[in-house]
């Protein structure tokens, strides 16, 4: 029976090594002394006896025997040899009793070479065997400055709390998302039952992830596992079958194909309009009645942010008319999130704006959840293909805001009064920042944050003799107080100068119009493979701003002038030379800076006196949104 399976297995290999070949690539196992002849001076990290993943064997140690096996570790000498029969004496043993003793092998970033047990390791792989027991002596890199190296970094530090050695990443970041997700901080040992699940459940997803995609997997198997505990969450992916992970792939293949890319969301400056085509009016028929949902974590009369994204659900009514029905649920937690999304849907609403990034996760759920609802989330950065993000380019605004401040400025000294240290953020501030150097290059901006705990940016301004703020962008109408937008304190009392306004009625009716005529849609499959974001601005008169008739008419009209610029696309805000604190050239002199490279901006310019506060300062609000889209700098404690 074994000399049978030795057959097989030869057979298996020769169709290995002509596919390789046919392809053009080497069908021999590889060598870590070939790959790294330098591996024997290289630091050594004895690890004793562990389970390793058959699938992290990448080959042998020295030369040896490399032609006795395929690239997969299938015997290629002939039936009959005295190495077939030893194979198959091996292999009735295993069969029989298990692994009787383990193999030797090295660890070489994350990868196993085989030093001693090589037919051990071919019948593992015969036997579907996911783990082989193994004496293991890891071989340290040298440092070099890498993301292979980066990330390798990680994984130590990651398999000091754990000892998990099959979970190998291609992101930086990874392993701390993963305890993240899972309730550990780093630094903190696993439980050993912990270990066990995770481990399960590696191995029962990778199980149907690869028999889901036969043709070629679009990213390694831990990394789409990430991908779906990010969408379905820890807690209920750990116990799943292979039959409902396998269900719940299929439900996002999608979001594994547009990780895998790595292409950049496209950032969309409007809706498409344009009318579909007959086959895909066929296909995708367009909806005579459209209901629409707005999912709000404050209410419109507490929060300036709600009460304009409120202004822009009730113009809907009046663009569309019948056509048209909208609800809202305001005062929603992050938690609650999910329930309320589920009622409507099971309700028959079309369409979900989540006007905030907090629901941004139970956005990404209930879309592979229920893919015939269109949801759409209020955020930047969302890398998500069935889940669209929207926002607005309020930097255009900030900038024109910073040149009015720079002009007014007597003593140069101008406070800006930021929220969030997440990612949109650092744009506004250094837009405006660029804006008030344009008109006063004196002009220093003190930057104040409004979600550190027991802080008040305004008395802290004051007791700077700061008294020229740009404060928050809108007002609620039930709160008191007239400090927003641009004010300068004149006895005790905010005197406003401008505002910007945030027009979300644009951009509502133009995302329902192109649902209405079915583009959105077809905007969605000639984007099969990337993220979609809608990202207006002045060009849609989406951001606006209202100034005030007491500033002085030059000042007036070069802001005017600056307003028709920015909106017609004659006058960039983000233009070179740009420092930042450091004096580090950041844009060179007269290039551009891409909306993608604006919205990743993690840095403060040369004219900014402040810096990013660690989350650790900010309330608890803050810390959510910080641990979603939060800066670098904020999440790492780093404010530089």
């Amino acid at each position: 029976m074994s000399l049978e399976n030795y057959i097989d297995a030869y057979h298996e290999g020769l169709r290995e090594v002509r596919r390789l070949k046919a392809e053009g690539k080497d069908p021999g196992l590889p060598v870590l002394a070939e790959r790294v002849p330098e591996y024997t001076r290289l630091s050594q990290v004895p690890l004793g006896i562990v389970q390793i993943a058959v699938s992290q064997i990448a080959g042998t140690a020295t030369k040896g025997r490399t032609t006795a096996f395929s690239r997969s570790f299938y015997p290629l000498l002939e039936p009959g040899t005295e190495f077939s029969n030893k194979w198959a004496i091996l292999y009735d043993g295993m069969l029989e009793d298990g692994l009787r003793q383990p193999v030797t092998a090295l660890e070489y970033y994350g990868e196993y070479y085989i030093v001693e047990g090589n037919k051990r390791v071919s019948v593992t792989r015969l036997l579907g065997s996911p783990f082989i027991e193994a004496e293991v002596t890891r071989i340290l890199p040298e440092p070099e400055d890498t993301p292979r190296y980066r990330i390798y970094k990680e994984f130590l530090r990651f398999y000091e709390d754990t000892r998990i050695n099959f979970l190998r990443f291609t992101h930086e970041g990874s392993y701390a998302r993963l305890c993240e997700l899972a309730g550990y901080e780093p630094g903190t040992k696993w439980a050993p039952e912990a270990v066990f699940d995770l481990q399960s459940c590696f191995f029962r997803f990778e199980q149907a992830y690869t028999e889901h995609f036969k043709g070629g997997l679009p990213m390694p198997a831990a990394d789409a596992l990430l991908v779906d505990l990010e969408i379905f969450g820890y807690g209920e992916s750990i116990d799943k079958t292979p039959a409902e992970h396998g269900r719940d792939i299929d439900r996002i293949q999608t979001e594994f194909r547009v990780a895998a890319s790595g292409k950049p969301a496209v950032l969309l400056s409007h809706a498409s309009e344009e009318k579909p085509g007959l086959l895909q009016s066929v296909l995708h028929p367009r909806p005579s009645l459209l209901r629409c949902a707005f999912l709000y974590n404050s209410t419109p009369e507490l929060s300036g942010w709600t009460y304009w994204h409120e202004l822009g659900r009730e113009a809907l009514s009046k663009a569309f008319g019948s056509r048209v029905e909208t609800v809202f649920c305001s005062g929603v937690s992050p938690e609650e999130a999910a329930g309320v999304m589920e009622e409507w849907i099971g309700e028959g609403i079309d369409v979900i704006f989540a006007a905030s990034p907090v629901f941004l996760e139970a956005c990404i759920r209930e879309s592979a959840l229920h893919p015939e609802t269109k949801i759409l989330n209020c955020s930047l950065l969302a890398s998500y293909h069935n889940v669209r993000s929207y926002y607005l380019r309020i930097y255009e605004a900030k900038f024109i805001l910073g040149v009015i401040a720079g002009a007014l400025a007597e003593d140069d000294r101008i406070g800006y009064i930021a929220d969030y240290p997440i990612y949109g953020i650092p744009a506004s501030v250094n837009a405006f920042a660029l804006g008030a150097q344009l008109s006063n290059p004196r002009a220093r901006i003190h930057l104040e944050w409004s979600t550190l705990r027991d802080h008040n940016p305004e008395e802290a301004l004051s007791a700077k003799g700061v008294s020229l703020i740009s404060g928050r962008d809108i007002r609620a109408p039930l709160l008191e107080g007239r400090s927003f937008g641009l004010y300068r304190m004149e006895d005790g009392h905010p005197r406003n100068l401008a505002m910007p306004i945030w027009n979300w009625s644009r951009l509502y009716e133009s995302v329902i119009r192109s649902i209405l005529t079915g583009a959105f849609t077809g905007e969605g499959e000639v984007n099969a493979d990337r993220a979609m974001n809608y990202y207006m601005g002045m060009s849609t008169d989406a951001i606006d701003l209202l100034l005030s008739e007491k500033l002085p008419a030059g000042v007036r009209r070069l802001a005017d002038l600056l307003h028709a610029g920015v909106r017609h696309g004659d006058f960039h805000p983000f233009v070179g030379p740009v420092y930042d604190q450091a004096g580090t050239l950041r844009l060179e002199k007269d290039a551009v800076l891409s909306r993608p490279e604006i919205i990743g901006m993690d840095y403060l310019v040369e004219n900014v006196e402040g810096a990013f506060p660690s989350a650790a300062l900010l309330n608890d609000a803050a810390q959510r949104l910080v641990r979603l889209q939060g800066v670098k700098a904020a999440k790492t404690g780093s404010d530089k």
